[in-house]
């Protein structure tokens, strides 16, 4: 943790405990975990007594000491986002004890505790692939992909983009299925790099960039075709899912027939 990052940290700490009625405190997320780095944002579970989250929550003047520049509410307000001048970024969620069961507490912090209650202690599980989960993905990559006559034919080449992101993160969470990841596992939105091999990074680093242009958009899709399909079989393979040929023998007839495009 750096020392800006401790001193939010303090900062935040101070504040909760000024108000009697918060029962504890624990730093969560990467900096909960001790895998956080230099850009991590500072996460805080705050726990509350029952039927009062809301309220703590909107407390007047509770953030003051940050002077945020952007504050976003979540959840009915039950979890908060905040940005400071400085961009430092914090969130803070407000739970009641029916709540806790959703965290362990071998991924928190304390920062203080009233009551001794806290979240139950799990050692990690892993999760392994399961052939119903493989097969959801498959033929959802399948559907999107053969969605491609549609946006090209129509000449929407910005609304093509999307399903080419979309196919590249169904990729991404194959590769996460063959690690075996689980969602609660796999951290904020902008950190992957660790749940990932170097062999399947330097896979989807491998993409070609892709434009609103008919072909680009053809190209992408054929490379991200033949990436997450050969993977997605030898995963089958492992886990014992049944593979959809005959999904697959009309998704690549349709998409010849209507692209001249071959997967």
């Amino acid at each position: 943790m750096t020392p800006e990052q401790q001193s939010l940290v303090d900062a935040i700490s101070a504040v909760l405990q000024g108000d009697p009625r918060i029962e504890a405190a624990w730093l969560a997320g990467s900096l909960g975990r001790n895998a956080g780095d230099e850009f991590s944002d500072v996460d805080v579970v705050v726990l509350c007594p029952d039927g009062t989250a809301n309220e703590i929550a909107a407390k007047p003047g509770l953030l003051n000491f940050a002077k945020p520049v952007l504050i976003n509410t979540l959840f009915g307000g039950r979890i908060v986002n905040v940005i400071t001048p400085d961009w430092q970024r914090f969130d803070l969620v407000f739970a009641e004890a029916s709540d806790l069961s959703r965290y362990n507490a071998n991924d928190l912090k304390q920062l203080f505790n009233r009551t001794g209650r806290e979240p139950p202690r799990t050692a990690p599980v892993s999760r392994p692939s399961t052939a119903e989960g493989l097969a959801k993905l498959v033929q959802e990559f399948y559907r999107v992909m053969t969605l491609a006559p549609l946006g090209i034919g129509r000449k929407e080449y910005i609304v093509a983009l999307s399903g080419i992101e979309l196919l590249r993160r169904m990729t991404v969470d194959l590769m996460l299925e063959e690690n075996g990841v689980g969602q609660n596992q796999r951290g904020g939105a902008l950190r992957l790099n660790p749940f990932l091999t170097s062999e399947q990074i330097e896979s989807l680093q491998s993409l070609p960039a892709v434009a609103a242009e008919r072909d680009s958009l053809l190209r992408c899709q054929k490379a991200i075709a033949n990436i997450f399909l050969p993977r997605a079989k030898a995963l089958a393979a492992r886990v014992g899912m049944e593979w959809p040929s005959a999904l697959e023998d009309a998704s690549r007839a349709h998409l010849k027939s209507q692209l001249d495009l071959e997967i």
